[in-house]
């Protein structure tokens, strides 16, 4: 379910590069951010002594198709994470694809900015890995002082479910994050 979804935003980035307008409200960009994690275990880890933050890194690259939307994908280390309890570790990263809705205001260089995004999240366990379909969301403000370079501070949390045991969790890492971007 997941890739085919994901194949839908790939061809919707496709699909905007042809129809995209010529002017600077479109083009593409790289950046990367770096940031502080929280991990919601969902109670999967009742009791057990969870060191539940850490620090994450991202890597993005995506396409502006229009002045109000931009298709982006991410790779993303969600950090590490101990259970005392358990005596182990978990570590996360995430491979993702997102719609970027932009509100800017006016000529100013400020812009809202909020994203969905499906992807697979791989997390290591004592040296087993798994992967789970997630889902992500967030929020952000950017400011770009010159055409080609922005700076953005931003909210993204990322959910699944883990069904690796006889229960099921909702577990999620949010993160927040200081951004650049190089607009091309």
């Amino acid at each position: 379910m997941v890739r085919k979804v994901i194949l839908g935003f790939v061809l919707l980035g496709v699909c905007g590069f042809a129809a995209a307008e010529e002017s600077k409200t479109s083009g593409g960009y790289l950046g990367g951010a770096f940031g502080f994690t929280t991990l919601d275990d969902g109670g999967g880890f009742v009791g057990l002594g969870v060191d539940d933050s850490d620090t994450s890194l991202m890597i993005f690259g995506g396409y502006k198709i229009l002045k109000y939307l931009a298709v982006e994908g991410r790779y993303v280390d969600l950090g590490s994470y101990s259970v005392a309890g358990a005596g182990v570790s978990l570590d996360g990263t995430a491979f993702s694809i997102h719609a970027i809705g932009i509100i800017p205001f006016g000529d100013s260089g400020w812009e809202l900015f909020g994203q969905l995004g499906l992807g697979t999240l791989t997390v290591d366990v004592a040296g087993s890995e798994f992967d789970e379909d997630v889902i992500a969301g967030g929020v952000g403000v950017r400011f770009s002082p010159t055409e080609n370079f922005s700076l953005a501070i931003q909210t993204d949390v990322y959910v699944w479910e883990d069904d690796s045991t006889d229960f099921t969790y909702d577990m999620s890492v949010g993160s927040t994050q200081i951004a650049v971007q190089f607009i091309f």
